[in-house]
């Protein structure tokens, strides 16, 4: 039954070989007329190296991410992902882009370019120090603004949200100040009262009691003083946090490559070979599913086997083909071949 199919399908072609071929010389003509009709692409990049070693961090002690799973460049491709998947993120670097005016349009137009953006932005690790961010559009400047944009967007989110956790620590300690600086005077006052109520014996020691409880109150002031201490010294934490944030952050993240407008588009090979791919595909598709259709539609007796299998009769003469409509010589073996062994008897 294979041989029979095979013999069907080469005669279905070697019938029509112009029709059965123009499916895919067709999509071969669409693919090459696709890619040269396709606008061109233009390619900005930038690179942002990452040096969570610096001196001002190991000044002030805030080499935190010394025990990373993952590579500092890595890291850094990551949380940009997860930015770049927020409203607020995409939102604030398409500001700084041609893309601003689409904005103004409906809840659609802002889906479709907040999504144009995210499918655009590609965000690549180098190495394990060196990011790189691209874009790719059809408008050079546009993607020169979608890589600085992207890259100043994310410097300044680093440094708004060190800067926003540092001026909540400080608000916190310093509303912490006050009263326990009114306990420290208080506790302070307690024992000043205390003692010019109960001066100081001129011979002899103070009596047990008296010296119990000016124990207890120098010791409740020792815990206000230490605990007022601690919270001074914890507001100027978060003072001096503020202020080595800029440098910190401008010293761990350093942008090594600046964005350039390009000057020319890019080909890409492997998407050309990708498209190719794609439309040579179909073509063989469409082509191969011609010849098939053409094979099972055509419900006419064309060759011995044919009739073994189609009438369940004994074939008894053979009408020759005329010189004019004999196939080629290489075709006739190969169908001769097919036939013969089609026709042998099959074992049991």
């Amino acid at each position: 039954m294979v041989r029979l199919i095979i013999l069907r399908l080469l005669e279905s072609f070697f019938r029509r070989p112009l029709l059965s071929l123009a499916p895919f010389v067709v999509a071969l003509a669409l693919g090459a007329g696709y890619i040269l009709l396709s606008p061109p692409e233009y390619l900005s990049s930038g690179k942002i190296y990452i040096e969570k070693d610096s001196l001002l961090a190991s000044l002030t002690s805030s080499n935190s991410d010394a025990s990373w799973w993952v590579t500092p460049a890595q890291a850094t491709a990551n949380e940009l992902g997860e930015l770049l998947a927020t409203n607020a993120f995409v939102r604030s670097a398409i500001q700084q882009t041609k893309l601003e005016p689409l904005m103004a349009g409906g809840p659609e137009v802002v889906w479709e370019t907040f999504t144009f953006f995210r499918e655009t932005i590609s965000i690549n690790p180098l190495g394990d120090k060196l990011v790189e961010i691209r874009a790719t559009t059809d408008d050079p400047e546009l993607s020169y603004q979608m890589v600085v944009a992207t890259m100043d967007t994310y410097l300044k989110w680093k440094l708004n949200n060190d800067f926003q956790e540092s001026i909540a620590a400080q608000k916190f300690f310093e509303s912490l100040i006050a009263p326990y600086q009114a306990d420290v005077d208080k506790t302070r006052q307690a024992l000043i009262d205390f003692l010019s109520a109960n001066p100081e014996p001129v011979r002899g020691e103070r009596p047990p009691g008296e010296q119990f409880q000016l124990d207890q109150l120098q010791a409740a002031l020792a815990r206000a003083e230490e605990r007022l201490s601690a919270a001074q010294e914890n507001e100027e934490s978060a003072r001096l946090a503020l202020v080595k944030n800029e440098s910190l952050i401008r010293q761990t993240y350093q942008i090594v490559d600046q964005p350039e407008i390009p000057q020319k588009a890019e080909f890409s090979l492997t998407g050309f070979i990708k498209n190719m791919i794609i439309f040579v595909a179909i073509g063989i598709f469409l082509s191969a599913s011609l010849i098939g259709g053409g094979a099972l539609l055509d419900r006419s007796l064309r060759f011995p086997v044919d009739v073994r299998h189609g009438l369940q009769v004994p074939l008894l003469a053979l009408v020759p083909l005329s010189s004019e409509a004999m196939p080629p010589a290489s075709v006739t073996a190969a169908v001769s071949e097919v036939e013969r062994t089609a026709l042998q008897p099959q074992e049991v």
